[in-house]
């Protein structure tokens, strides 16, 4: 069947002037803006606001692009409808200052994203008829050029709210260092405070990082990603260097849609929907404006499993194939040490595509060796340490326990805080694909195992889990692309109601979920103590413990273990239910609203069912938890928070008090404590229920865990526990004592 996809270029050449007018005009107007307005005018919304001309025409050429390659437009209704409401946000974010408004930034700025999503979505649909009847060639430049203006059209808000943080510092560092000094010693660019060109503040090395002989500083981090960015930041800042990260994430987007002729080439609507969740939902979105090491070790892995030749026939690979594989293949280390792994992987998939010679495995296992051995010389001479700051301790696996390879494994993907479904539920749908592709025996499924598996044996048990400062899913990032081509079949059988009400619900959850992690990128970034932004602020909001009812693999708790069984068992069920399939529109249409209907029915009911359950167990630095006063334990900047048991301080006039809910008339309280001594000044912490004092305990072993068991009591439904710390005698002049309490268990009786 001939393709209807035969157009991929604008017809002439008046096409590519009429739209490089186009982009020209609205690059101009944004620097008008920028000339004309005050600094104070828009308040945070100022540069989204300057870069607003930009974008709406940077859409509009896209939508021209894609009328002009053979695709459907954008209905005029819907573009000026959508006008609008950019010039109602816009009005609203310049006079807010004067309307009021001044604490409405994220509010507009989730206005902005509602919009873009809406573009997207038309968009996407209008590019439909560009991928024909069947997947083949190379996909338009179209799926390059859109997700990227989205990445491009998140960056101004997203800089301005959020400064880079976790690793991202220290790469744009690294860039400067190399694009102004040529080199890669940090030590004068800390000295001379040069992360105040991008962070607003100076820089400390982190931990452990190493050092030179002759006392320089050095990164932990490889130089393979700042020689990339080095260039474009020298150009234009930190702003370069993340459009090149914008570029980077849409290369991977339009990778995926490319990989896809190799496994489903019969599904061109299916594949562009699934490249729509790759490449405009959690976390590629989330990664696509920050620098991160796995945006381009993830395109580099597509790279070579799209250019492995799938041949049916016997015949021998090329020197050229060989080599157009293997140059990724070769980066991948230089990009991030663990990424060899990956490389290995990605090694034996190649050779298994061209039926096992075994001279060109050989070259490239040599050449792989070499390169890594290097690797290793290289840093021992440098910084003594063939890992830099890593031991060899890391990789033994015997050491591993099954509960630590379960809560990482299941973590990467449940993880309230770190994992990719509570990020974006519409990825839930990849279990009942998997399901799929387990009985269909696609050769997708073991692809995504063999280069999967031998990285997460590494990787997934490591005890930073996952270091905290990072958008979720980073571990798994390289998997997505794949991940997401296994929905490619699932959707194909989407007109059962079921499946209907899922795609519905699930999508508008994923949706205001996005929203909110563009208009407060900060509660992506979450540490690694078990808690998440969003949860504490319904936990603080509810006065009640909401994190309990969600998994955890830094607190394994029973929801750690419950989630993973009852979610596949639901969505599998839910998404193959009922069978016949819904026909009319009408009835899809209601089935949708059913799905949107269940969605917000349980999430009402979510609040009612952690102010109802027996309080059994109380972390007392949780957000419910009202504290009069103290602090974290450990510090949240910790490195490895794991290695430590949490908990929250007390001193002499500090308490706090937790909220219990009864599950009995009589409670036995048991509380995991710690001296914190300092001085010779007695305290002592009492436990009360309301008014009513429980028990004393006197600290005598400090710096060493203890229980304290309080004798089965009774208790009044609605008293809350409080933990207040005294002081037995005047301080004087002694320095503080203090008691670390990390949780306190309650075990209801009748």
């Amino acid at each position: 069947m001939r393709s209807t996809a035969r157009n991929l270029k604008p017809r002439d050449g008046a096409s590519w002037l009429g739209m490089a007018a186009l982009l020209g005009t609205g690059l101009a107007a944004s620097f008008a803006a920028d000339w004309q307005l005050t600094e104070k005018v828009g308040g945070d919304l100022r540069s989204t606001l300057v870069a607003i001309p930009a974008l709406v025409a940077a859409l509009w050429a896209v939508d021209l692009y894609c009328r002009r390659s053979g695709g459907r437009g954008i209905s005029r209704q819907t573009s000026q409808a959508q006008l609008v409401a950019v010039a109602v946000l816009g009005s609203l974010g310049l006079y807010q200052h004067d309307l009021g408004l001044e604490l409405a930034s994220p509010v507009l700025a989730a206005g902005f994203f509602f919009v873009l999503a809406h573009r997207v979505w038309r968009q996407l649909l209008a590019a439909r008829p560009l991928l024909g009847h069947s997947l083949q060639g190379r996909p338009s430049l179209l799926f390059f050029v859109l997700p990227l203006v989205a990445y491009l059209a998140l960056l101004p808000w997203t800089t301005q709210q959020r400064p880079p943080d976790g690793d991202e510092p220290y790469y744009l560092l690294v860039a400067h260092s190399l694009a102004y000094d040529l080199d890669t010693d940090l030590t004068n660019n800390y000295l001379q405070g040069d992360g105040e060109a991008f962070l607003g503040r100076s820089l400390k090395p982190q931990a452990g990082d190493p050092v030179g002989p002759g006392g320089e500083l050095y990164s932990r981090h490889n130089d393979a990603l700042p020689i990339l960015l080095a260039p474009f930041y020298r150009l234009a800042g930190k702003g370069g260097a993340l459009t090149i990260m914008g570029i980077l994430a849409a290369l991977l987007a339009w990778t995926t849609l490319r990989l896809a002729r190799h496994y489903f080439p019969q599904h061109p609507g299916e594949a562009l929907v699934a490249y729509g969740w790759v490449a405009f939902t959690p976390p590629l979105l989330l990664y696509s404006t920050q620098i991160w090491v796995e945006v381009p070790a993830a395109l580099l892995s597509m790279v070579v499993l799209d250019n492995i030749p799938r041949r049916e026939t016997a015949t021998r690979w090329t020197r050229k194939e060989w080599i157009v594989i293997g140059i990724p293949i070769l980066l991948l280390p230089l990009i991030k040490i663990r990424f060899m792994l990956l490389a290995v992987s990605l090694l034996l998939i190649a050779w298994w595509y061209a039926r096992r010679p075994w001279k060109p495995l050989l070259v490239l296992c040599m050449t792989l060796g070499a390169l890594g051995g290097g690797i290793l010389s290289f840093n021992q001479a440098k910084y003594g340490n063939p890992l830099k700051i890593h031991t060899m301790e890391e990789l033994a696996l015997h050491e591993r326990t099954l509960a630590d390879y379960a809560e990482g494994g299941l973590g990467l993907f449940f993880d309230s805080a770190f994992g990719l479904f509570p990020s974006s539920p519409i990825w839930f749908l990849v279990l009942p694909g998997i399901f799929l592709a387990l009985h269909r025996k696609y050769p997708l499924l073991r692809d995504l195992l063999l280069l999967g598996g031998p990285y997460l044996l590494i990787v997934a048990p490591r005890g930073e889990w996952y270091g905290g400062w990072s958008p979720p899913f980073r571990y798994g990032l390289f998997m997505l692309p794949l991940l997401g081509l296994l929905l490619i079949p699932l959707l194909a059988q989407r007109r059962q109601a079921g499946a209907r009400m899922l795609l519905a619900a699930l999508g508008l959850l994923t949706l205001l979920l996005t929203a909110l992690w563009f208009a407060v990128p900060g509660w992506t970034y979450n540490f690694a103590d078990g808690r998440t932004y969003l949860l504490d602020h319904l936990g603080r909001l509810l006065g009640a413990d909401v994190a309990r009812l969600f998994p955890s693999s830094v607190r394994p708790r029973l929801a750690t273990w419950l989630w993973p069984p009852l979610a596949a068992l639901a969505v599998g069920l839910l998404w193959w239910w009922p069978r016949p399939a819904i026909r009319t529109w009408r009835n899809l249409t209601t089935t949708r609203q059913a799905g949107a209907v269940l969605l917000f029915l349980a999430l009402g009911f979510l609040p009612l069912v952690a102010k109802s359950l027996p309080t059994k167990l109380i972390e007392v630095e949780d957000a419910q938890v009202k504290k009069q006063r103290g602090h974290p334990f450990p510090d949240r900047w910790i490195i490895e928070r794991t290695r430590y048991r949490g908990g929250w301080v007390l001193r002499p006039g500090e308490s706090v008090t937790a909220p219990v809910v009864a599950g009995g008339r009589r409670v036995a309280v048991r509380l995991d404590l710690q001296y914190v001594r300092n001085s010779d000044w007695p305290i002592r912490l009492l436990a009360k229920s309301g008014d009513r004092l429980l028990g004393r305990w006197r600290p005598q072993d400090s710096r060493n865990w203890t229980e304290w068991e309080l004798a089965p009591m009774d208790w009044t439904d609605g008293d809350s526990l409080v933990l207040e710390v005294v002081a037995a005698s005047p301080r004087g002049d002694q320095s503080p004592n203090g008691i670390v309490i990390d949780r306190v268990e309650l075990r209801w009786l009748d």
